[in-house]
């Protein structure tokens, strides 16, 4: 069974309609670093020792340490293409196309999964995350890239240096090329499309193709806003300004060279930094003289570099590529703080003529309870804690995942006897709502996850009617910390029918850098990756696809089969170096502890599987699922999982 992973993002998930996130209070910080050193080479060397991170002018402990690219051939790697056509005169587009043509060549294939977004005024998804260079070629020749740049004919006035500064600023019929406003229409843009690519693990990278943007102070706030929503997915961006040398080193538009960095950057040929010290910080010119001022605010909050003053697009697009597999992971728990603050994070090595380039923000989250504090919420929680079940039948697992050695991510999925809805009418519509309080509990009483929701239906009578003697599906994320512990999930709907569920939830602790597996996710219900779409403007926070061989498994919340339909799994394997480990999946009869299906012995190629379970083979009966990892010392690590078939 040879398995492969594409990464796509994104999807929310839900039952009947799109769920509110859920945010946790977590507190572990991931900063990713990448060290470079005077000559533009990649450190690769340093430990945990080398390293300083301060939040706020404090120092922080670290709390785990690792180098990416000692495992980088086995990690799926994400990066988006996005062409902002607003601001891309006719002359630059060839030289983009012919650069970009040719870095998808070289980068496209086995995990190394590239999308493509174009800008013209609103976003459009040209090609979704695919490994397949041809499919991002034809998007890429099918893009419009007409944009609101002058015309041919009007650029190839600009190529005299003498009007450089008027074409810039101003197009036919005195107009702007690019207003502010629109310039911060593409700002807002990226900031849906870092929020959208939180889904995805590891560090994401954004390389935003641009050219003359005009700059105004009362773009910083969208700028910071950017910022951080991509210190919080893990996306750092990589502008490239793709207008001639000349037209970007014009007196009064570039940045001042020759000042100690800020931010360093592998030099080269591209166009690597150059020692700009360019901050979104520093105060932004009423006018269009600095237009690159947003270009490095943008790169410098997040840990990227901007390529300029370049005849080399290609070069500088295969630095940004090396970048994906040259960074350090740092972890620290940041101090509490008030919700809804940002706080400043400084990483330094102790290592002389080096540079370090990482994220500068970090964000405390408001959780989302949303009905804290209501009737209904305290309704719930009532019924949380008394020892009645209720009348609602319902089945609940709660399959988790590791985003670090200390968080885990539980994605909870649940199935709701249908029939339990109270429809009434409203407006001419049928309309039910179910609400919904899940608590985790450590065993002194203390709550260390909660999160509350409320999903609302429309239906007309005849889908109504087809819902009868089915369930309703429900699935939602959450944050937690290794632990034992007991869920609790109390639902009703119309305020009178109500049900209660209750699980152990045992997240086992893990070590980094240690050999690791998640719990087993079981589903009845698998898509095609490609259906899930990039979705850009939904937040989605934590909802992340559970994504192997190319197909989406929708964790199912029981674990009944019938023979007559499918079944599969799926789980991701955690190690320093994911390719040398090897996996066994068996199924056992429980009663008899006897095998009943037996993969062998198989290679693990990427770190998240994922297949079908052969149930139409099985008698009727109880099974358990059973996959045990062994890494290249030998260890070995097992996971079971119950099911049933009928």
């Amino acid at each position: 069974m040879k398995l492969t992973t594409v990464l796509l993002c994104l999807t929310g998930v839900l039952s009947a309609q799109p769920s509110p996130v859920i945010q946790t209070e977590t507190r572990e910080v991931l900063v990713d670093a990448i060290v470079t050193a005077k000559n533009g080479a990649y450190v690769s060397d340093l430990t945990a020792k080398d390293f300083h991170i301060s939040q706020d002018g404090k120092e922080q402990i670290i709390r785990g340490f690792a180098l990416e690219s000692a495992s980088a051939s086995a990690q799926t790697r994400s990066l988006v293409l996005f062409f902002d056509e607003t601001s891309m005169e006719a002359r630059d587009q060839i030289p983009v196309r012919q650069a970009a043509a040719s870095f998808i060549d070289a980068e496209a294939g086995p995990n190394h999964m590239l999308a493509m977004v174009t800008f013209n005024g609103s976003v459009r998804v040209v090609q979704n995350f695919t490994d397949n260079a041809g499919r991002l070629k034809d998007a890429l020749n099918q893009a419009s890239f007409h944009g609101l740049a002058p015309s041919a004919a009007d650029s190839d006035r600009s190529h005299d240096p003498s009007r450089v500064e008027e074409d810039r600023a101003v197009g036919r019929g005195g107009t702007p090329l690019v207003t502010s406003f629109g310039v911060r229409n593409m700002i807002r843009s990226l900031g849906d499309l870092g929020k959208s690519l939180g889904v995805l693990p590891g560090r994401k990278i954004v390389i935003l193709f641009t050219g003359t943007l005009s700059s105004s102070g009362d773009q910083k706030s969208e700028v910071r806003e950017v910022i951080e929503a991509a210190n919080k997915s893990g996306v750092a961006f990589y502008p490239v300004d793709v207008r001639p040398v000349y037209a970007q080193t014009n007196p009064g538009d570039a940045p001042p060279l020759g000042i100690q960095p800020r931010y360093g950057a592998r030099g080269g040929p591209g166009g690597g930094p150059q020692g700009e010290t360019d901050n979104i910080g520093s105060s932004l010119p009423e006018s269009g003289s600095s237009s690159q001022e947003v270009l490095f605010g943008l790169a410098n909050g997040t840990g990227g570099f901007v390529v300029r003053n370049t005849t080399d697009l290609l070069g500088g697009l295969q630095n940004i590529a090396q970048e994906q597999s040259q960074y350090y992971v740092l972890t620290y728990v940041a101090p509490e703080s008030k919700e809804g603050t940002c706080h400043a994070i400084r990483v330094k090595v102790d290592r002389k003529q080096t540079t370090v380039r990482s994220r500068t923000t970090y964000c405390t989250e408001k959780p989302l309870d949303l009905l804290a504090g209501t009737s209904t919420g305290k309704d719930l929680e009532q019924r949380a804690a008394a020892t009645q079940t209720g009348d609602i039948a319902a089945s609940i697992r709660l399959p988790y995942f590791y985003l670090s050695p200390n968080v885990a991510r539980v994605n909870l999925a649940m199935e709701i006897a249908a029939d339990a809805l109270k429809f009434q009418n409203q407006k001419g519509k049928l309309h039910a709502e179910m609400d919904l309080l899940g608590i985790a509990s450590t065993p002194d009483g203390s709550v260390a996850a909660r999160f509350s929701d409320t999903v609302k239906l429309d239906l007309t009578q005849a889908e109504i009617d087809k819902m009868k003697g089915k369930s309703l599906h429900y699935e939602k994320a959450f944050k937690i910390a290794p632990g034992q512990y007991r869920f609790t999930m109390a639902f009703s709907s119309g305020g009178q029918s109500f049900g209660k569920l209750e699980a152990p939830l045992d997240v086992e602790p893990r070590k980094a850098g240690e050999l690791a597996l998640s719990s087993l996710a079981l589903g009845r219900e698998a898509r095609p990756a490609a259906d899930l779409g990039l979705g850009l403007g939904v937040s989605i926070g934590d909802q992340t696809p559970l994504v192997a061989q190319g197909m989406q498994v929708i964790p199912a919340g029981s674990s009944q089969f019938m023979k007559s339909e499918q079944a599969f799994f799926y789980f991701e394997v955690y190690d320093s170096n994911p390719a040398s480990v090897t996996a066994q999946v068996r199924i056992v009869d429980r009663p008899a502890g006897a095998p009943k299906w037996d993969s062998g012995m198989l290679k693990l190629i990427v770190p998240q599987q994922g297949g079908n379970l052969p149930i139409s083979s099985l008698a009727p009966g109880k099974y358990q699922l059973e996959v045990t990892a062994i890494d290249s010392s030998g260890k070995q690590v097992k996971r079971t999982a119950d099911f049933e078939v009928q």
